[in-house]
């Protein structure tokens, strides 16, 4: 991609994320880069059929996790299904990690976290129809101390993979939550949020493939199960200032792409 084409924040978008706590950007990637990734896609949740050792369907565990949400008694073809999510998938294929080390991050969050960044989560999310796989109302607050000022030193990235929309289970946010930090409620406690937050006043962000919705991690967001015979799928990169942060793995240095890391090998399940 030429410099010419990437997407830069304007100064009234920079605005409208710091008052609303979201942004949602259009047309980032292409809908050729898209065809590649959901196959990719297809790739992983063939690996999800696998009997795969227990380590990478459990957390804690090794940096990548494999996370089937099956009811009891489901298992084997039938569970990929309830395939939920897989976190650092960048360290399994190469076109994962393509992405997350794209030079559009680095210029679509210089003005909010600047180019030297690292990350905290790296992850694609899955909403396989008759999955009822669905996120409760929640923000997504990062460990402290190592991280400062989150509101202003943390953005929250998710690709549309597929079209979002409310029948196939879109991603929710409460604009302006942010401004309410830290709410210290318990990740999915179902009526918590609630308690704190008007919800009521949430809007839905529907995206076609290949935008990008950015949000920190104070605001408040959710999403519903998917009510469609196709798949509705979203990849997760996380970003952090680098010198607000002392835990994560680097992605940027000045601009420019760190290769991803791992103190274990997962030759027995790269794809």
């Amino acid at each position: 991609m030429s410099v010419d084409t990437i997407r830069r924040l304007s100064d009234s978008e920079v605005a409208q994320f710091r008052e609303d706590g979201y942004l949602v950007v259009r047309e980032v990637f292409s809908e050729e880069e898209m065809v590649r990734l959901r196959s990719w896609y297809d790739q992983v949740a063939d690996l999800a059929r696998r009997d795969l050792p227990d380590l990478y369907r459990q957390a804690p565990g090794p940096d990548v996790h494999i996370h089937v949400q099956a009811p009891e008694g489901v298992s084997g073809g039938e569970a990929v299904r309830y395939l939920r999510k897989v976190q650092w998938p960048s360290m399994l294929h190469t076109g994962f990690e393509s992405i997350r080390n794209d030079a559009r991050w680095p210029a679509l969050l210089e003005p909010l976290i600047g180019t030297s960044l690292k990350q905290f989560i790296n992850q694609f999310n899955f909403k396989m129809p008759g999955g009822e796989i669905e996120f409760p109302w929640h923000q997504d607050v990062r460990p402290t101390p190592a991280f400062e000022d989150q509101v202003r030193n943390y953005v929250q990235t998710i690709i549309a993979v597929d079209p979002a929309n409310e029948e196939n289970g879109c991603l929710y946010v409460v604009p302006g939550s942010h401004l309410k930090g830290d709410l210290r409620a318990q990740r999915y406690a179902r009526g918590e949020i609630e308690s704190l937050v008007d919800v009521g006043s949430s809007v839905a962000c529907e995206a076609e493939a290949g935008d990008v919705i950015l949000f920190t991690s104070y605001t408040v967001h959710g999403s519903k199960p998917n009510r469609t015979d196709r798949p509705r799928r979203s990849y997760i990169n996380g970003f952090v200032r680098a010198d607000a942060c002392t835990v994560g793995k680097w992605a940027f240095l000045d601009g420019q792409p760190v290769p991803i890391t791992s103190d274990h090998d997962y030759a027995d399940i790269r794809l």
